[in-house]
């Protein structure tokens, strides 16, 4: 009786397991990348008006992951350019919605971010020829959505059963605060996305520096260390995408030489270190997808921004009291993901992963948009006191913008999983 009991037992144990297998989540990935490189002539975005592209160094991409637990999907698209404006990234969104097929996948589920390359084409339409005249490139323009739009579609069609793993690690020396030296955050964060067979699929980087150890007087097509850290990461098969991190507060890289080579040395850093944490990188036991997300108006006072638009330089209207934006937030398991719509503050996003509380926490910088420099309130206090803060300030949609921007995010994070 007691051995028919035991084999009874066993036998319910091991159809419980077989249940909780069948109901677990089952996540598929796809990832796929091409290039967008423009043109020679184009006007390069970042330093001097009337600065025009006069070949390639290194190729930019857009790049793209979609992840898919059978319940809910959401993409992750990252391109190489200085800034995605928000109506952009709304026509890209739309245009990936209409040619994903098989999966759903709506527009707001799509998470675009710009790694901030200076060396990239003016996507915001202030750098052209003169003061009066938009550097924006209407024909580029409709090449980067079609090629965005594509590479998240052929990510859906690519999609394969995956597992994931997440790293940390610290890449400390030569990305500095040069506004507030204490105020710095030299973390990488780190997801890999492997196959049924243990292969590389694609991995996820996040760390914040801007990529602007070239300076204005390079017209070469360049991602700057961005492309050096794709080249490293080039190691494992798979489409490797650097997520860009809060780069406000002046969080550059140290350039005691504006050259190709420390670009590519600052590049290859990131990599090997983040190459390096990957050997220690735990799997995600749970993988099940959440997501939230939210439109909210931009306070706007900065008169610059108004004059932008009254002079024809960007089709955006910053002539009200405030802008159209958005943020998001997502998880695939505990690992959770937050959009910052612009260049924002090492203190936002210590205050973020706050909100976050646990797991991997990964802070998207310049995500869903691109609205200048997002400053903390002493900024606009003591602007003399602060190295920088004058200029930031003078490119800040408004004090503001800090405060609105956390309240929009405390609405939709909801904290431990």
């Amino acid at each position: 009786m007691l051995k028919r009991a035991a084999c009874v037992f066993t036998l319910l144990l091991a159809l419980m397991a077989i249940a909780a297998a069948q109901s677990a989540p089952l996540l598929k990935v796809g990832a796929a990348s091409a290039t967008i490189d423009p043109p020679d002539g184009t006007f390069l975005a970042g330093y001097d008006l009337n600065r025009r592209s006069s070949g390639v160094h290194d190729h930019l991409y857009a790049k793209a992951v979609v992840f898919d637990d059978g319940k809910t999907a959401v993409a992750l698209l990252v391109l190489d350019a200085i800034s995605l404006q928000y109506p952009t990234v709304q026509q890209i969104r739309a245009r990936a919605a209409e040619q994903v097929k098989g999966l759903d996948l709506p527009a707001e589920r799509i998470i675009a971010q710009a790694t901030h390359s200076h060396c990239t084409p003016d996507t915001i339409g202030i750098y052209g020829p003169d003061e009066t005249h938009t550097g924006l490139n209407e024909a580029y323009m409709n090449l980067l959505v079609e090629r965005a739009a594509k590479v998240v579609a052929e990510a859906a069609d690519s999609r394969v059963p995956a597992s994931l793993a997440c790293a940390e690690t610290v890449c400390a020396g030569w990305a500095v605060n040069d506004s507030e030296a204490a105020e710095l955050d030299n973390s990488v964060t780190i997801l890999e996305c492997k196959d049924a067979q243990g292969k590389t699929l694609a991995t996820l980087t996040n760390f914040a520096c801007h990529p602007t150890v070239l300076d204005g007087d390079t017209t070469k097509i360049s991602a700057d260390w961005v492309g050096a850290f794709y080249a490293g990461m080039a190691a494992l098969p798979g489409d490797h995408l650097f997520l860009q991190g809060g780069i406000g507060a002046w969080v550059q890289p140290k350039t005691p030489e504006r050259t190709l080579a420390l670009a590519e040395r600052y590049g290859q850093d990131l990599a090997a270190r983040t190459l390096e944490a990957l050997k220690q990188a735990k799997p995600l036991e749970t993988v099940s997808i959440r997501f939230a997300h939210e439109t909210f108006l931009m306070p706007v006072s900065n008169e610059k921004f108004k004059q932008m638009s009254l002079a024809g330089l960007t089709p955006r209207d910053f002539t009200g009291n405030g802008v159209e934006t958005e943020l998001a937030w997502f998880a695939i398991g505990p690992a959770q993901f937050a959009t910052h719509p612009g260049e924002t503050a090492p203190m936002f996003t210590r205050e973020t992963k706050a909100l976050m509380q646990s797991g991997p926490r990964f802070v998207l910088g310049l995500g869903l948009d691109h609205l200048g420099y997002i400053c903390p309130v002493r900024f606009f206090d003591a602007p003399k006191s602060i190295p920088y803060a004058e200029y930031q300030i003078g490119m800040s949609p408004s004090r503001e913008a800090g405060s609105s921007m956390m309240a929009a995010l405390k609405a939709i994070i909801p904290g431990r999983p």
